[in-house]
């Protein structure tokens, strides 16, 4: 799958309740199926234009909530700052007895702050 169909494959699963049943059943054919433009237009009874049409503008509906509300970014930056801290423990179960298990118990408690709160700076103890 492209980087492109991706991409409007995860902001459907974010946004696409907020589209109109036509409108999803669409993009999942056409993105997850990989269905031409030709077959939906035979599947629904409408002409390949209409298709694109409304597969077009929820594209642009999607990217427009994504700018507005950008819950697939903090979805991935999330999954990003879990990435870090399971590093972080990975490398403390390999270097149990060493002199950098402060370091790393400091790097996924302020990590694990930022989880918590996203918008401010890591809380001090």
């Amino acid at each position: 799958m492209s980087l492109e169909k991706l991409k409007f494959v995860l902001l459907s699963d974010f946004y696409g309740k907020l589209l109109t049943e036509k409108q999803q059943s669409f993009l999942k054919l056409h993105y997850e199926e990989d269905l031409s433009l030709g077959e939906i237009a035979e599947r629904f009874g409408v002409t390949r234009q209409a298709v694109h049409d409304s597969i077009r503008s929820s594209e642009i509906a999607l990217e427009r909530y994504e700018k507005e509300l950008a819950l697939l970014s903090e979805f991935q930056r999330q999954r990003d700052v879990c990435s870090d801290i399971l590093e972080n423990l990975q490398q403390l179960e390999t270097e149990l007895h060493s002199s950098e298990i402060l370091r790393a118990i400091q790097n996924i408690k302020g990590r694990i702050h930022t989880l918590m709160n996203p918008s401010g700076p890591p809380e001090q103890e």
